[in-house]
C-alpha cells in the first residue's frame, strides 16, 4: 500500500497564479480616470492581472456605486493587454458598446459604471508611447 504522505513530500513545480505574474519591465502601463469620481487619478498596471472595481483589494480602485466590487480586469498575456468584464452587474463599455473582452491599445477609453478610464501604454526602453499591434 502506498503512503499518501509520500506524494506530498515531492517537490512540485506550479505555475505562478495570475495575480503574481508581472508585466515585462519594458512596458509602463496605467489607467487614468478621465471622468467620474477621482478625475486625474492614475493607477499603474504592474501585475499581469489587475482588477478594476470597488473592492479594497482591487489594483484600480474606483468609488462608483454603479461599479461591481470586482468589475473588470486588465490582463497581460501573450504580449497583449486585454480588458475583460468579470460578469459585472452593469457591464463594461468601450466605444459605446458593452464588451466581454477587448484588446487594449494606448489611448483606449472605457467605462465602468459612471467612471471613464483611459489606458496608457509606454515603451520604457525607448521613452515613448508604444502601441501593441
Amino acid at each position: 500500500m502506498t503512503d499518501p504522505q509520500a506524494k506530498s513530500d515531492r517537490t512540485q513545480i506550479l505555475q505562478p497564479s495570475p495575480t503574481t505574474k508581472k508585466v515585462p519591465a519594458r512596458f509602463q502601463a496605467s489607467v487614468v480616470i478621465i471622468q467620474g469620481y477621482g478625475v486625474g487619478m492614475e493607477y499603474p498596471i504592474a501585475k499581469a492581472y489587475a482588477v478594476i472595481g470597488r473592492s479594497a483589494n482591487a489594483q484600480v480602485r474606483i468609488k462608483d456605486p454603479l461599479a461591481s466590487r470586482e468589475h473588470a480586469v486588465i490582463m497581460y498575456q501573450e504580449s497583449v493587454f486585454l480588458l475583460k468584464d468579470l460578469d459585472s452587474t452593469n457591464g463594461t463599455h468601450m466605444g459605446g458598446a458593452s464588451i466581454r473582452q477587448r484588446k487594449l491599445r494606448h489611448g483606449d477609453k472605457f467605462r465602468v459604471g459612471d467612471t471613464t478610464l483611459q489606458f496608457i501604454l509606454e515603451d520604457a526602453g525607448r521613452g515613448r508611447t508604444y502601441e501593441i499591434a
